[in-house]
């Protein structure tokens, strides 16, 4: 092991300017795997029904999840304004735990709506294909 990649996470840890890209880039892979883990079996049911479908249903889902996104972004930026030490919370208990609660509550209710989206635009799909006009 090379004398850089021993000290890697000391000069992670040390020099927050430019290491709360790695700990932004970490934040969004672990978060976008749970997505995927929770995404994966709902994705391979619709595709195995009609792979039509699945394509109408992701153009909608799309359409969708804006409110999903939005709070994901608003987790990453909290997760990084303390990266970057912007929100003090070694000095105040009150605020360390505010921001316990808060990220996996944003990252949650991001998945749930994530998760709404997709079902919505699946139940649009088939009431559309069965000749149903109402939309949700």
């Amino acid at each position: 092991m090379t004398n850089f990649a021993r000290n890697y996470p000391v000069f992670i840890l040390s020099d927050r300017e430019w290491s709360w890209t790695v700990i932004g880039a970490v934040y969004l892979a672990a978060t976008l795997f749970v997505r995927l883990i929770v995404f994966r079996k709902i994705v391979q049911e619709t595709k195995q029904i009609d792979p039509n479908l699945y394509s109408s249903v992701r153009s909608l889902y799309l359409k969708h999840s804006l409110g999903g996104w939005i709070l994901f972004t608003i987790s990453f930026i909290l997760v990084t304004t303390v990266w970057l030490g912007r929100i003090g919370l070694h000095s105040d208990p009150i605020l360390l735990i505010l921001f316990c609660l808060t990220l996996p509550t944003l990252f949650f209710m991001s998945i749930i709506l994530h998760i709404r989206a997709f079902s919505k635009a699946l139940l649009t799909v088939l009431r559309h294909r069965m000749g149903m006009e109402k939309e949700f």
